[in-house]
């Protein structure tokens, strides 16, 4: 919710790139969190962001 209203508000704002670069790295977020063996929008954010860094460091 609060990444299209960032979208939309860069796209009101005249910043078509911005908008993509967002729904780009939401995209990405949400491929680490998935590949990490976390379901992407539940849990517990601390606990995805250690997961990704663990992926990150082990591969």
């Amino acid at each position: 919710m609060k990444t299209r209203l960032t979208m939309r508000a860069a796209l009101a704002l005249g910043l078509p790139a911005v908008a993509r670069g967002i729904g780009r790295l939401k995209r990405l977020r949400c491929k680490l969190l998935t590949e990490a063996g976390h379901e992407a929008g539940r849990g517990n954010v601390v606990t995805a962001t250690v997961l990704v860094a663990l992926y990150m460091v082990a591969g």
